[in-house]
């Protein structure tokens, strides 16, 4: 496996203890063996875990190895998406981290956070360029370090989406695309699309039209998502949304129940085909609350409102409180009860089994 050096910015070669031959990626384990839709099931379920939480590395990093266990557990996989710059910190601080998911069966996929170009208020002047310009922009900012105080490019250094495919020894599957500028989506799809990427987040939680489940775009395929068990409305109060892992200590803690937020989705699902869902979470949701931790380096407000004006105070406050030992088991046991109950009852999948599903269903010409 190789990992970077960080601190002499060279490759360098850490052999896994498990055996396995360096380099070699095998796709073994829980994947889905059959590569067409099957029409028949109850129901295809992804659990994406969002990782990005650079200011508590190691709470990061023990969550996600506890998530890798619970899923093995069960035979099934996740979809982690990673950042360059959450991965850069596992390299240099939890490198147990590392082998863990380079010898996983996990789909490895990727994202992007402030204060990369992509993320709206941080585009800096990618509107004004010309298309080969704007494409060889992206591309780099997907090629070398991404400074995280000034927004900058440190080329001396790897980094972005090339960075974690390194690491990892396997092209992240699946990409977050946070630019809402059309211009700016499009051109970001390709330059992925040319780096590897196979599919692409357009629509977060929902969004796939009943009669055409996998659908393209640039290459790409759209992650499929009917409804996801993410959140959803407060009872008596539709107005008010809110994230199941927020309500377990609140009078609404049944309501909130994730596998039964599903079950009631399930039984209210009404098309000829089975629903794909997303049950989607960030890693600092089971060990942080309010906001996101660095939310108040890179803009004025907890809600992100307002974007600071660079150089960013990378040790600046931390905008999130940490969640209560007894609110972080209310959330792992409902999260633990969900997995088991789709284990159990759904086809559990990740966006690289979405992919090839897709593309088995567009080549012998069926939607």
């Amino acid at each position: 496996m190789k990992i970077y050096n960080t601190q002499t910015h060279c490759l360098t070669r850490i052999l896994c203890t498990t055996g396995l031959l360096i380099g070699l990626w095998i796709c073994t384990g829980s994947r889905l063996s059959a590569q067409t839709f099957d029409k028949s099931a109850k129901g295809y379920i992804t659990f994406t875990i969002n990782t990005h939480d650079w200011l508590h590395v190691d709470q990061s990093a023990d969550i996600i190895l506890k998530l890798i266990d619970l899923y093995e557990r069960n035979g099934v996989r996740g979809d982690i998406y990673l950042t360059s710059q959450i991965t850069r910190k596992y390299v240099e601080n939890r490198p147990d981290l590392i082998r863990r998911l380079h010898d996983s069966d996990m789909t490895i996929s990727y994202h992007v956070r402030q204060p990369h170009v992509l993320n709206s208020g941080f585009h800096q002047n990618l509107p004004d360029m010309n298309d080969e310009k704007l494409a060889q922009t992206l591309r780099d900012y997907e090629t070398y370090r991404l400074d995280m105080s000034t927004g900058n490019l440190l080329r001396d250094q790897p980094g972005g989406y090339s960075y974690v495919a390194e690491v990892f020894g396997r092209k992240p599957v699946t990409l977050g695309l946070p630019a809402r500028n059309p211009r700016l989506k499009k051109a970001a799809r390709r330059v992925y699309k040319e780096l590897g990427a196979k599919a692409v987040v357009e629509h977060h939680e929902s969004g796939t039209k009943p009669e055409l489940p996998f659908e393209w775009i640039d290459s790409l395929l759209i992650r499929p998502s009917d409804f996801s068990v993410t959140r959803w409305p407060v009872p008596g109060n539709p107005k008010r949304v809110n994230f199941w892992w927020n309500m377990l200590s609140t009078p609404h803690n049944a309501a909130f129940n994730p596998t039964t937020f599903l079950k009631k989705q399930l039984a209210q699902w009404d098309h000829p085909r089975p629903p794909i869902i997303t049950c989607l979470i960030h890693e600092n949701n089971y060990f942080r609350a309010r906001s996101t931790p660095f939310a108040l380096i890179y803009y004025e407000d907890r809600s992100k409102k307002k974007v600071r004006k660079p150089p960013f105070d990378i040790n600046g406050p931390d905008a999130s409180v940490p969640r209560p030992q007894e609110d972080r088991e209310l959330v792992w046991n409902a999260y633990e009860e969900l997995v088991a109950w789709a284990a159990a009852n759904l086809k559990v999948v990740t966006t690289e089994d979405l992919v090839r599903m897709a593309e088995a269903e567009r080549s012998s010409g069926k939607k």
